[in-house]
């Protein structure tokens, strides 16, 4: 049993309050995974397909504007990663980077998706790229945001998380009491300062969690610096990566390191943007992302 056992414990109850509150039904659909039990949203056309997942504490009600621009010209599936909102972790789940782009095969297979670009941000970045290295022929297209060289995202990990948090065991228990109190600093620490978008992405990720959703944030950070570097090489598919340089948490960031991870990257920076360019500039992000995808 690792640390990150102690979150599938947790969250499990949470799963028990989400049933109980009703909350988050409607358009949403669910699958079974080895990892975990999946939510995802899917436009469901003929269009090219975009995969999306929110990077937690963000959860798909933070996307949702995101999803409906982009719907005019794709088909959009938005899920979220297992231990985040209301994406609860199995048991086995260990939240590693190859069991996680094993659970987004099993997703692309559920939902009849030969292949398909992937738009993913910060740490999910990496699952992405372990994902387009072990399965080329499942992706047309990598559109990162927010994520450097995998070293520099270690050296971000160092700045930016709590050291108890990436302490097996102690940081379950610790990101479960303080699961609020991180997510609220989380957007006061990412966002440009000051940001209109502060207050509603806060007040999205407390009642997601307040109706059940989980924010494994312990579990994610030790899962990925688990992750050997040599896991996030390989990928080859035409990739773009755009950024907002005014994250104050990647104040010691430079993005042009993704070229050491994935050497064909070429990047588009926003000005004044912060950790979150698809949705502080959703119209912008969705122009950029669709010119680089059906072009």
């Amino acid at each position: 049993m690792t640390g990150t056992a102690v979150d599938t414990i947790l969250s499990s109850l949470n799963r028990k309050k989400k049933r109980k509150t009703g909350s988050a039904g409607g358009a949403y659909g669910y699958i079974e995974t080895r990892a975990g039990f999946i939510r995802f949203v899917d436009t469901d056309s003929d269009k090219p397909v975009v995969i999306t997942t929110p990077d937690a504490p963000c959860v798909i009600e933070h996307h949702l504007a995101l999803i409906e621009q982009l719907s005019q010209s794709f088909r959009v599936i938005c899920f979220e990663m297992p231990g985040s909102g209301f994406s609860y972790p199995s048991a086995q789940y260990g939240f590693k980077i190859g069991e996680t782009a094993d659970m987004i095969l099993e997703l692309m297979d559920e939902l009849d998706v030969e292949k398909a670009a992937l738009a993913f941000t910060c740490v999910n970045g990496m699952h992405a790229m372990n994902f387009a290295a072990r399965f080329p022929n499942r992706v047309s297209h990598l559109a990162l945001a927010q994520i450097p060289s995998v070293a520099a995202m270690r050296d971000w990990t160092g700045h930016n998380i709590p050291a108890p948090l990436r302490i097996p065991y102690i940081g379950q228990i610790l990101g479960k009491i303080s699961a609020k109190t991180l997510a609220d600093r989380w957007f006061s620490m990412s966002l440009p300062r000051p940001s209109e978008h502060k207050d509603p992405m806060t007040k999205i990720a407390l009642e997601n969690m307040k109706s059940g959703g989980c924010f494994c944030l312990s579990s994610i950070v030790q899962g990925a610096e688990r992750t050997p570097n040599e896991a996030m090489l390989g990928a080859s598919a035409p990739t773009l990566m755009i950024y907002g340089d005014t994250d104050y948490s990647h104040r010691h960031t430079d993005f042009n390191g993704i070229t050491d991870t994935v050497p064909q990257a070429s990047l588009i920076k926003y000005q004044g943007c912060g950790h979150f360019p698809h949705l502080e500039r959703t119209d912008e992000y969705v122009s950029d992302l669709t010119k680089f995808v059906l072009n």
